[in-house]
């Protein structure tokens, strides 16, 4: 049976469990212990009070402790009223615990009831909701009154349990007005954790007569002995739950669905169908079970002529089974009614009932711990019925089936998605063949596994055959000559069950970072499991103005009529970074005069008012040192200054995470997430990206969110993993016509991006009927040119990522968080670590080089410097979509396509407007890109920057006579409102490209002025040796000192190990850094001679910046 074959769930959950308690056990008041003494075996009643144990209570199901720990006050005794008492007037509860509390004993918890939704045979104390609340009230509310705890009743981890647990609440309320919250239930029985742990429930799909019953059977271990009850009119949903008791016990019911529940009357009537068995669980008549549930529905089977024909012939009703017993480990199975699409194809219109049926079926194939099973049959049973000389070609029928396309929407990735072949011994024997080579992905690729099942013919079932003899026959059928020639592990049940094992494992470990932060971030809401439709959140009903709710930082609750409106908790603005630029500037200035004073003791001395003609490199040397300055206070702060910024919020930096939206009050707004594609290898880059992405958008739906994947180019890839996609034609500027079309932009990527966000934006211009109609109105608009897949609209916020990204797993619903409280924020930028794909000596030198990079610009931000804008885009920002000022149009585009540096350009857009960026780093390492693995990649990327930097400063020198020197990008940062020390924060980076370009020109001037002038060169000239010196000082030593000295003291790690990663790279990168000189000279100046001239720039091999 299927449950003895899941034992890997169970040692995947102990598992989980052991990683959930830390590895440094310490006392904790949530750790406690059931026990209950043995005389046989008294050493192991002193485990649990030795010195090092880490529990602080324990329990027996009973009022009073156990006499072997009467004077152990360490391990505190918690009293349980296991089941009902005698009578609603006894107190034996009361009297006992309070007698024990007046006696001196510590008591401040209380349990109750046991298992109460499950019978007395089975373990449970089996009490009535109603009667279990007024014993509560009667001898367990006092307590209160004594400083005791109460927590709920400890319900069963089945459906019943917590239906029990609702029935009991509410009794509570309606009669006496009191709920017990004091604590939750003290267990569940079984493995399903509740909505917020995904326990894996294997999900069957597929058309009707395509055998979905016989997988049921075989994965069930539930054998209909002869039934010919083909067709499921309504969901089965079986629980397989653990008991220690021996024996097998049944319990069914129907549980009302959302159009026959709104009746009252009829929804009393679907409630009071019960079916209890006890005994062996091969005897179990699960095809008597479903006859009697359709007629308690009054729905007309398949087989039965005698209902009338306006019976409803699908429910959404679910028929819920919980079967209990020793051999079981916790697991769900549920088999759906079955889908039409050859009908559908063969002309009929869909109705009512087919609509109902994709309706239920896309409600389960969404929920996040569902496995798939879209079953397949190789033959059209419907037409080979009505007419047995049809001939049909299984591969077609293959292609045609709607059950893999509901998988596919649900399933983006197909990490959950199995397909199982069915009736393979129907399959006409001209077709065999191309049916073998699709399954062995010949004839087409198939994105998830294939696995073949052969299902009992008419007279087999008739026979009452075993499910162990079904097996047999399965595997004797599939050892054929042509059979066999498919892969042993893809064929038969058994083989799908090892599959499915390995399946399951795999969730649980995908589950396993996202179970450990919701440990340790108890405080965060948990959201149901079910998300709501993509973009539900964004329609209100007409003439109802919603109200929203939203968290501040502080852990306060504001409501208003327009999120808007929100205000974020106070974030105070650090002023260590003005302190810091004012003592660069006083420094740097400092060095000047002290030139000027040796030029000024030159003239006194020895005259030569020509030596003033030297007054007109301070400006150049200003640029050109105020990094090093910089550099200098830097140092100096990180050593000896404070770090308590770090781990604190401010203005433009988080350090801590925001309280999480309430998605109870209000809907979580519909994150898009944009990932521009070009060339990147599909299965090294893109694959393992949306993979990662995937798991992000899943954790995002647990709070009932909803997220979907915008990416650009890459068509067919994202057609099979359901990506909403735009393509744009191919560059093509010599053609004319509409097949004329220019990638406009020297950086690629930024036009691609406006292109697709152009078509999202015209097609949102045009929701005023229709969004099929309006999406082919606008292609058509296009003239044929662009190309797109999938829904897609733009969400409320945009998360940019590039195509080798990995990201938190809990990223969205933080960010949105922090965005909806704080509404002056446009991007929130997160930190990101360094993903190694190789072990070369270089990547790990430049991963060494990249993490400095972040470490510096961390500590800029949390000192009070704006969040570094240069380079931001496609590295881990979530954008306010509702900020853009130029995205009214699909023409107003909200990236430069004449700038490298178009990050640039919106960020100061934006800021000029008042909003503001900021930085997140309560995230960690969880966002990680790649670096370069080569010197050429990571030259070119220098490349690619001090052409982006020239570029923001300066036209082409031809263009100064009619343009001016500065462009207007630059003079709009001069001008904006930005404070004054990030100005000159970002003017020092700026500045750093030059002084590398100048370098190999110095050294050549230099050698030649001390060979040839030595002794008569002015005293105002420092030589390259003394500017060496202190470039090595400063950087190669203090800088590598300090970088180790702030993560030491801001991340408490290592120092001596911090101080020997850093220099243990000096060597590499004094070798790597030394000789980029020239080629930053190369940009430098053939951007001031040329400007825009591509060819030259195609020259010099920019294969970051010249993408296409």
């Amino acid at each position: 049976m299927v449950v003895a074959h899941f034992s890997l769930l169970a040692l995947a959950l102990f598992a989980i469990s052991c990683i959930a308690i830390s590895k440094d056990f310490y006392p904790s008041s949530k750790r406690g212990l059931i026990f209950i003494p043995d005389s046989d075996f008294p050493s192991d009643d002193k485990v649990w009070v030795k010195k090092g144990s880490d529990l602080t209570w324990y329990y027996n199901y009973k009022m009073y402790p156990s006499s072997v720990y009467e004077n152990y006050t360490s391990l505190q005794f918690v009293p349980m009223l296991w089941g009902a008492p005698d009578g609603f007037d006894d107190t034996t509860f009361l009297e006992n615990v309070t007698a024990q509390i007046i006696g001196g004993r510590n008591v401040t918890y209380a349990m109750d009831f046991n298992e109460p939704d499950n019978s007395m045979a089975n373990g449970g104390s089996d009490i009535k909701p109603v009667d279990a609340a007024k014993y509560w009230i009667k001898q367990l509310e006092p307590l209160r009154n004594l400083g005791v705890s109460l927590g709920a009743p400890a319900v069963t981890g089945a459906p019943s349990g917590f239906s029990w647990l609702t029935n009991f609440t509410e009794a509570c309320n309606g009669s006496y007005q009191l709920i017990p919250n004091d604590g939750l239930p003290g267990h569940v029985t079984g493995l399903s954790l509740g909505t917020s742990t995904p326990v894996p429930m294997v999900a069957i799909i597929g058309d009707k007569c395509s055998g979905k019953t016989a997988l049921f059977e075989a994965l069930s271990g539930i054998y209909l002995h002869g039934s010919r009850l083909s067709a499921t009119r309504f969901p089965i949903h079986t629980y397989f739950i653990y008991t220690s008791r021996t024996g097998t016990a049944l319990k069914a019911g129907i549980k009302p669905g959302k159009f026959d529940g709104q009746n009252k009357d009829l929804s009393n009537h679907l409630q009071s169908f019960e079916v209890k068995y006890q005994g062996d669980f091969t005897a179990i008549n699960l095809s008597e079970i479903v006859r009697q549930a359709t007629d308690h529905m009054q729905i007309a089977t398949a087989f039965s002529d005698d209902k009338e024909e306006e019976e409803q012939q699908v429910s959404d009703n679910v028929l819920v089974i919980e079967i209990l017993g020793p051999d079981f480990f916790s697991m769900e199975i549920v088999d759906t009614p079955g889908l039409s699409s050859i009908l559908h194809l063969a002309g009929a219109t869909i109705g009512e009932a087919q609509e109902l049926t994709r309706a239920l079926i896309m409600d389960l194939l969404r929920q996040p711990n569902a496995i798939i099973l879209s079953v397949l049959p190789l033959t059209v049973s419907n037409i080979i019925l009505m007419d047995p000389r049809a001939v049909v070609d299984a591969t077609n029928d293959m292609s045609n089936q709607e059950g893999p396309k509901l998988a596919q929407a649900a399933d983006v990735t197909g990490n959950r998605t199995v397909a199982v072949v069915t009736k393979c011994d129907l399959v006409p024997m001209e077709a065999r063949r191309h049916v073998l080579r699709a399954m062995r992905n010949k004839e087409r690729y198939l994105g998830h596994p294939w696995f073949a099942a052969r299902s009992l013919s008419d007279e087999e079932r008739d026979q009452d055959c075993t499910l162990d003899k079904r097996n047999s026959i399965e595997n004797s059928f599939f050892s054929q000559e042509q059979w066999a020639t498919v892969k042993r592990r893809r064929v038969g049940a058994l083989a799908l069950k090892h599959h499915l094992e390995a399946r399951v494992n795999a969730m649980l470990q995908d589950n396993v970072e996202l179970l450990m932060t919701r440990l340790n971030t108890s405080s965060h809401s948990v959201a149901p499991v079910y998300p709501i439709n993509s973009f539900a959140t964004r329609e209100t009903t007409d003439g109802v103005q919603s109200v929203n709710i939203y968290a501040t930082s502080e852990g306060t609750v504001v409501t208003d009529t327009d999120l808007e409106f929100a205000s974020d908790a106070p974030r105070p603005t650090q002023l260590l970074n003005a302190i810091t630029v004012a003592l660069t500037v006083a420094v740097c200035l400092s060095l000047i005069g002290l030139g000027c004073r040796t030029m000024a003791l030159e003239i006194a001395s020895e005259g030569g008012w020509t030596r003033l003609l030297l007054l007109l490199t301070p400006v150049p040397q200003i640029v050109l040192s105020l990094f090093f300055c910089q550099a200098i206070k830097v140092t100096i702060f990180q050593m000896v200054g404070p770090v308590t910024q770090l781990k604190v919020n401010s203005k433009y930096y988080s350090a801590k995470r925001t309280r999480r939206l309430d998605d109870t009050k209000i809907p979580l707004p519909h994150v898009t997430i944009q990932c521009p594609v070009y060339k990147e290898g599909l299965e090294g880059v893109i694959r393992p990206t949306v993979r990662s992405l995937s798991t992000d958008i899943r954790n995002y739906e647990y709070f009932s969110g909803t997220a979907s994947i915008f990416a650009d180019e890459r068509r067919m890839f994202h057609k099979e993993n359901n990506i909403n996609w735009v393509a744009r034609p191919p560059h093509n500027p010599d053609d004319k016509g509409i097949s004329r079309f220019i990638r406009r932009g020297k950086f690629k990527k930024t036009s691609n991006m406006n292109y697709a966000l152009g078509i999202s934006l015209k097609v949102e211009d045009k929701l005023g009927t229709a969004y099929q109609r309006r999406l082919d109105e606008v292609l058509s608009e296009e003239l044929g040119r662009a190309c797109v897949g999938g829904d897609i609209r733009v969400g409320d916020y945009i998360l940019l990522v590039d195509s080798d990204t990995r990201v938190s797993t809990d990223c969205l619903i933080d960010a949105v968080s922090e965005l909806g409280a704080s509404p002056k924020v446009a991007i929130l930028q997160f930190t990101s670590g360094v993903m190694n794909v190789t072990t070369s000596h270089f990547e790990s030198g430049i991963t060494l080089f990249t993490n400095l990079i972040y470490t510096a610009i961390t500590y800029a931000v949390a000192n009070g410097d704006v969040s570094p804008f240069v380079s931001f885009k496609g590295h881990d920002n979530l954008v306010n979509n509702g900020k853009d000022p130029n995205s009214t149009t699909p023409h107003e585009k909200l990236w430069s396509e004449s700038h490298v540096s178009e990050d640039f350009d919106v960020s100061i857009r934006l800021q000029t407007l008042g909003c503001q960026i900021r930085l997140a780093t309560y995230c960690g390492d969880g966002f990680k890109e790649g670096v370069s693995l080569t010197v050429n990649d990571e030259l070119s990327r220098w490349q690619k920057y001090a052409y982006g930097c020239s570029e923001l400063l300066f036209y082409p020198v031809r263009d100064w006579w009619k343009l001016g020197i500065f462009t207007p990008l630059f003079k709009r940062f001069i001008m904006s409102n930005m404070p004054l020390g990030s100005k000159i924060t970002i003017m020092s980076y700026i500045g750093t490209y030059y002084p590398i370009g100048y370098s190999w020109i110095g050294s050549l001037l230099n050698y030649s002025l001390i060979g040839w002038l030595n002794g008569e060169l002015d005293h105002y000239y420092m030589s390259s040796w003394r500017v060496w010196v202190a470039l090595v000082v400063v950087f190669s030593i203090a800088g590598n000192i300090t970088l180790a000295l702030i993560r030491y003291r801001s991340q408490q790690v290592s120092v001596l190990k911090q101080l020997w990663t850093c220099f243990k790279w000096v060597l590499l990168m004094f070798v790597f850094l030394g000789g980029i000189s020239m080629h930053g000279f190369q940009v430098c100046i053939r951007l001031l001679s040329c400007g825009n001239c591509v060819d030259d720039l195609r020259s010099l091999c920019l294969p970051l910046l010249m993408e296409d």
